[in-house]
């Protein structure tokens, strides 16, 4: 069975709970990243996916592929177009060519929910795009993938740019909640540490040229979080709302449906909304 596994961005927020879940696995991962990851006991190799000759060397052992690595702050990805298209499209175009000739065993890519709407802006386009590339190698050449749509995710080692992990910082010191518009966009919310065992799923042969998301059930509305958010944290935070400053490509969930089948099968979080913000407010007061 194959146990040597590389991870693409296995340092970022998401990536390293995907390196954990898969030494819990035994997997034997090695990362690959421009910053030193959270734990140990993996291999790490500093770098970019840019870099075809790295890529090339670390595929000779590694068979499989975890490619998270990206520009993924929509706030910032207007300030960086062309940076992002040459990360995200560009590098995930590098990464499955070298996978090809490497005759690596199953690619899986992070996407996005944002992928099921209109909205979004070059984040999602890449991400699409990628997709696309993807799923054309495999016609192509046979490259087997597995492609996983994340919803927002929130919890321990987060960048602190979503609106959970804002709100819950000001909840925590009383401070005001700024919501921009009127706060009826919907999100759907997913705890990172069930992201990252979720993702390890998809490995399993069934999944092999599949895409599925990764998500609870259920969305909610930026205005309802925030005060649950207050509420959890027993905070005297007020909610503000600054209408001006509503995003123009902003996503809302509930103008998408998303089929049954289109859910990782076999598979539910450990957490819901609730107990997770539970477990996120705990984590930052002790911080």
């Amino acid at each position: 069975m194959l146990r040597n596994v590389l991870v693409t961005g296995g340092s970022g927020f998401i990536g390293s709970h995907v390196v954990d879940a898969l030494v819990k696995k035994k997997y034997n991962v090695t990362i690959i990243d421009l910053n030193s990851p959270k734990r140990r006991d993996v291999k790490f190799v500093k770098g970019s996916i840019l870099n075809k000759k790295l890529i090339q060397f670390l595929l000779k052992k590694n068979k499989l592929v975890f490619h998270l690595a990206a520009v993924s702050d929509i706030n910032k990805v207007k300030n960086i177009p062309a940076m992002t298209v040459s990360t995200n499209v560009m590098g995930t175009t590098h990464l499955v060519e070298a996978s090809r000739k490497a005759k690596v065993k199953r690619f899986v890519f992070a996407s996005t929910y944002y992928s099921y709407g209109n909205a979004g802006n070059l984040y999602t386009t890449s991400k699409t795009a990628s997709e696309l590339i993807i799923k054309n190698y495999n016609l192509l050449f046979g490259l087997k993938y597995t492609i996983l749509r994340y919803p927002t995710a929130y919890g321990p080692r987060n960048r602190n740019v979503d609106a959970i992990s804002i709100f819950v910082d000001r909840a925590i010191k009383n401070k005001n909640l700024i919501i921009h518009g009127n706060g009826k966009q919907k999100r759907n919310y997913l705890y990172v540490e069930d992201l990252g065992e979720g993702s390890t799923i998809a490995l399993d042969k069934k999944l092999a040229n599949k895409t599925v998301i990764l998500a609870s059930k259920e969305s909610i509305k930026i205005k309802d979080l925030a005060k649950k958010i207050i509420r959890l944290a027993k905070s005297k935070s007020k909610i503000i709302y600054n209408k001006k400053k509503k995003r123009l490509d902003d996503f809302t969930s509930h103008k998408i449906y998303i089929k049954k089948k289109n859910y990782l099968p076999g598979w539910k979080p450990k957490f819901n909304l609730t107990s997770g913000l539970l477990q996120y407010i705990k984590y930052k007061k002790n911080k």
